[in-house]
Formats: C-alpha cells, sequence, structure tokens
C-alpha cells in the first residue's frame, strides 16, 4: 500500500511516522506480514498515513469546502483540515488502535446487503431483548454493516435473510467496532484525546454522524472520543452535503470505495478519483 509513494516527496510521511511508532511503517506496508498489517493497531497508522500521503500529493489541485472522512477516515480529514498536525494524528490513531485492539470488548460485524435500514433496526430491536446487535455503519441505502455480540450476528444472519437480504457477510475485523461495546476503549482513548493539542479547523469537517460541522477544539475531541462507539452515518453525510450546496465529491483513495457508496446514495453529485497515478 505504500508502493506509489516511493521516490515521491510524500514518503517522507512514512519515515516520520516510523520513527514516532518506533517499527519500520513503510517496509510493513510494503512486504507485510498481512496478519500484522491487518491488526487493527498497525492498520490505522498505515492507513492514516497512507491517506495523509496521498493528500499531499494532492492538495495543490484543490480547495475543499468541506472534509468527509469515512470511520477512520475523519481522523485523516481532521489532520488535513489542520485540526493536529501530522505528528499528532499518528499518535492518535496509533492510541486509538492500541485501545480498539486491545479491547476485550467480545464479537464482531456484519455487513447485510440488500435489506433496508429500517428493517436492520426492528431486528437488532427484537435481537436486543436476548442479546446486542447495534447498527454500525449506514454505508448505503442497500448495505448496511451491524456490529454485536456472537449470539446476537447469529440470530441477525438468520433473520436478516429471512427478510429478505440478498446477502449477509461476515467482517474481517476484532472487534464489535462503532457500537457501545466499544465503551472501554473508548474511555481509554479520551485520555490521550483530551491532552492532544486541537486547532480549530480551516476548513470544516462533517462529522461521521451526518449533520455536524466540525471545526471547534472541544466540539472535535468530543466527536473523537464518541465515534468510536457511534455509528458511521454516512448516508446522512452525502445527503448533508447536498443540503450544504456541495457538487463535486471527490475520493482520495487508490480505489473507488466511497463514491461507489455515494453513487447509490446522491447520483447528482459529480464524483472524481484521486490517486496514485493521477485522476
Amino acid at each position: 500500500m505504500a508502493q506509489p509513494f516511493l521516490n515521491t516527496r510524500s514518503w517522507r510521511f512514512f519515515e516520520e511516522a516510523s520513527e514516532l511508532l518506533g517499527y519500520d511503517l513503510g517496509r510493513l506496508c510494503l512486504e507485510g506480514p498481512s496478519e500484522l498489517l491487518n491488526d487493527t493497531a498497525q492498520a490505522q497508522p498505515a492507513i492514516f498515513v497512507t491517506c495523509y500521503a496521498l493528500w499531499d500529493l494532492w492538495r495543490d489541485r484543490y480547495e475543499p469546502q468541506i472534509f468527509l472522512g469515512h470511520s477512520l477516515g475523519e481522523v485523516t480529514a481532521l489532520a488535513a483540515a489542520g485540526a493536529f498536525s501530522f505528528a499528532d494524528g499518528v499518535r492518535l490513531v496509533a492510541k486509538r488502535g492500541q485501545c480498539m485492539s486491545q479491547s476485550s470488548a467480545p464479537g464482531g460485524m456484519l455487513a447485510i446487503l440488500g435489506l433496508d435500514l429500517a428493517t436492520i433496526h426492528e431486528l437488532c430491536a427484537e435481537i436486543n431483548q436476548q442479546s446486542y446487535v447495534q447498527v454500525a455503519n449506514e454505508n448505503s441505502p442497500q448495505q448496511i454493516v451491524v456490529s454485536g455480540l456472537e449470539d446476537g450476528l447469529e440470530l441477525l444472519n438468520t433473520k436478516a435473510m429471512a427478510s429478505g437480504a440478498k446477502r449477509v457477510v461476515r467482517l474481517n475485523v476484532s472487534g464489535p467496532f462503532h457500537s457501545q461495546l466499544m465503551e472501554p476503549a473508548a474511555k481509554e482513548f479520551a485520555r490521550t484525546v483530551y491532552d492532544l493539542p486541537i486547532n480549530p479547523c480551516s476548513i470544516p469537517v462533517l462529522s461521521n454522524d451526518g449533520k455536524t460541522l466540525l471545526q471547534a477544539p472541544e466540539q472535535i475531541r468530543q466527536n473523537l472520543v464518541e465515534q468510536i462507539t457511534n455509528p458511521v452515518r454516512f448516508i446522512a453525510s452525502i445527503r448533508r452535503l447536498g443540503e450544504l450546496g456541495i457538487t463535486n465529491f471527490v475520493e482520495v483513495s487508490f480505489e473507488a470505495l466511497l463514491i461507489s457508496l455515494a453513487r447509490r446514495i446522491e447520483s447528482g453529485l459529480q464524483f472524481a478519483l484521486v490517486s496514485g497515478g493521477g485522476m
């Protein structure tokens, strides 16, 4: 994942991050092993640095009105908007990944395809009478991710298919992210967040709650902590862009991951992908 940055000015971010983290992040991204890279403790710094480096290569070509990031991408968006330095962003995501990786929260996540959000909320309410599940990612009208306890996820799998879901896919993650089950991780993470120097954003960042424009430092701190347990409301975020008069959606990524979701939510947006090789 670091290959496109070799011999570019942005490779310096991998070098700086390696010094801060105490291990060679660039080598890990280039060579693996995948088992280590996929652990959220290492994956979060790797994703943050990769996305920030890609933005750095293209930032001179754009004048964003609003930044938006999905889940961990919100931290990159805040760094790009000037809320904190790159170095503090690395420290922040390293701690975030560590807290989430070391959390004792049991359970996992399921992606449900082809079933509407209202029905999934109803199914979760039924299951919560005997276990615990929670909508974690509202990615598109036809792709919803749920976190929960193992027995609750098994029940949800059965009920979702019986209710007409096209597919239910178990996600390869180490915990029930974006759910109240991650509360211990959020409390531990808060200690780092509230010691972090944060500046007002030069450009607002649309929160994962789908409505709040983040700019003030205390508002940003609260959001960073709450995001660990709160759902990512990407559907609401894309609709909010329309309400704000945003017409162009530029994804900073190697693949059109968010564009593919956003098209299903708001087809009136103009989409572009900024990748290592260009637009």
